[in-house]
């Protein structure tokens, strides 16, 4: 008899042990929640997302065989990829940059998601000015007071992991650019979640969510982007064809520490605004999204839906207005058209233009080779030369400022984008088409067939010039949907980034440039 007091009385004892884990469990997470502002975003980020992993999950359950979770997939894409662009942009930060990484990821990201992430903005709205002053006080060791003789709260510009301020320090002009006090907690935290979430229905797109991790991580480290700064700054100083074209700042050791970086100023208009007047003048609307945002819908658009009919429809200009500009490409060819274009543009922005059309086409032109000295000359190249971070400067130079998103290449690297290029560069023909493909997978590009056309015609779509071909209606689909691209190095993945960018400014000066 006495064995059951006993056992009554272990229950009780485990009943409390657990009410008490469970309270302490609940305390806890509720003291997180309000206490670590990760735990809160993780948090959000599962209460918002969970609902559709959960749809995955319950779907890949009922599923009789691969081939039937396919099918059951493919319908849940279409019903959550709208639900996942909505979960993004709630959450910003990291997610969005991942996310349109992905969008050029056809290898592993379906194209139901794919096109719902071109529609997102990478705009960031500025941190109030207490937690900046912290940070600079904390790393520099003194008040701001002290430090500098003026220092403007309102920020020159703000991104999703710092933002840069203009001060006057011993009597110069220059920039400290200072990370967000909780910015790599909530980085971790972000990529936390996007891999527990993959791990749970895409353990495929693992490898590229790590391979992005690891080049967005090192946005993280300001000491690595001060080298970055040092290095190009060296490098342009040393070159005798830009030295006195193209200027980055000096970096300024003194108030380059932890989560500052200090660099000189440069005074100057962004290109951003210019090509915003440019823009306007061909009739062209954007609204509030910023112009490298605008170019990398626009070119991701264009790689999917070339020559495509219901490209019509995701277009904001009407359909007729693009057949007709199709006909006369393919009847004058697309660089009389654009030649056209920019004269039209030419004499109905005449007198109101605070830069003249000659003046961006030159500075276009510097910055397409500034941009080959860098890919191939320099020990880096910087893999986001967003129109915001280009500057008109008031001596006719060219300056180039934040450098938080580069790429360093090993030597096979660098030989192995020449050797792409140059194979694209040359016109079309059976022979080049059979180097072209070859070159394309000699960087490291795996495709599920090995198709040599869909080989040949994917780098000509990411490098070269446009061609009026590309217009016909189905030409390019039929050839892209004879394979799909399993692998592509990280380095290839930056280097199109770059190249999506820098053929949208030649455009939107009606330059058909090849990148």
């Amino acid at each position: 008899m006495a064995r059951w007091p006993r056992l009554a009385t272990a229950r009780r004892a485990l009943g409390y042990a657990l009410g008490a884990g469970f309270t302490g469990g609940a305390a806890t997470s509720v003291y997180l929640y309000k206490t670590d502002p990760s735990f809160e975003r993780s948090v959000r980020f599962w209460w918002l997302s969970g609902p559709i992993v959960g749809h995955y999950l319950l779907e890949r359950m009922r599923a009789s065989d691969d081939d039937d979770r396919e099918v059951r997939y493919k319908r849940l894409h279409a019903i959550h990829a709208p639900d996942a662009r909505k979960v993004i942009e709630e959450l910003r930060g990291m997610f969005v940059k991942v996310a349109q990484v992905m969008s050029v990821r056809p290898e592993v990201v379906p194209e139901e998601y794919r096109v719902e992430f071109r529609k997102l903005q990478d705009e960031a709205p500025p941190v109030q000015w207490d937690p900046i002053r912290e940070v600079l006080e904390r790393d520099l060791g003194a008040p701001v007071s002290q430090v500098f003789e003026k220092i403007e709260e309102a920020p020159l510009g703000a991104a999703s992991i710092g933002q840069a301020h203009h001060v006057l320090w011993q009597g110069r002009q220059a920039v400290v650019k200072v990370q967000y006090p909780d910015a790599a907690v909530m980085m971790r935290a972000d990529f936390r979640c996007l891999d527990i979430l993959l791990w749970l229905v895409n353990k495929d797109a693992l490898p590229m969510l790590r391979q992005v991790w690891e080049q967005f991580s090192t946005e993280l480290d300001y000491a690595a982007e001060a080298n970055n700064l040092r290095d190009l700054h060296e490098a342009f100083q040393a070159s005798s064809e830009f030295s006195g074209r193209v200027v980055v700042p000096e970096p300024i050791p003194e108030l380059t520490t932890g989560n500052v970086i200090g660099m000189g100023y440069l005074p100057g208009r962004k290109l951003e605004l210019a090509l915003r007047d440019r823009l306007e003048a061909l009739g062209v609307e954007i609204g509030g999204q910023s112009i490298g945002d605008w170019l990398r819908s626009q070119q991701r658009n264009g790689l999917e839906h070339f020559g495509d009919e219901k490209s019509s429809s995701q277009s904001s200009e009407p359909p007729w207005l693009q057949r007709v500009a199709m006909k006369a490409a393919r009847i004058i060819g697309l660089d009389r058209l654009l030649w056209l274009t920019g004269s039209l543009v030419d004499f109905r922005s005449a007198g109101s233009a605070t830069i003249k059309t000659h003046e961006l086409r030159s500075a276009l032109h510097l910055l397409l080779d500034a941009h080959g000295y860098q890919l191939f000359f320099c020990p880096l190249f910087n893999a986001d030369p967003h129109p915001g971070n280009i500057l008109m400067l008031p001596d006719g130079k060219v300056g180039l400022i934040d450098f938080g998103q580069c790429k360093r290449l090993s030597f096979e690297e660098k030989v192995g984008i020449a050797r792409l290029i140059k194979a694209v560069s040359q016109p079309k023909s059976p022979e080049a088409d059979q180097e072209v493909a070859a070159a394309f997978e000699a960087t490291g590009v795996r495709t599920k067939n090995g198709n040599r056309d869909f080989l040949a015609l994917l780098p000509r779509l990411m490098f070269s010039r446009m061609q009026a071909e590309w217009f016909e209606s189905g030409t390019l689909k039929e050839v892209l949907r004879q394979d799909k691209v399993l692998e592509i190095p990280i380095h290839m993945v930056m280097a199109y980034r770059t190249a999506i960018l820098l053929r949208g400014l030649c455009l939107v000066l009606q330059e058909n440039a090849s990148v």
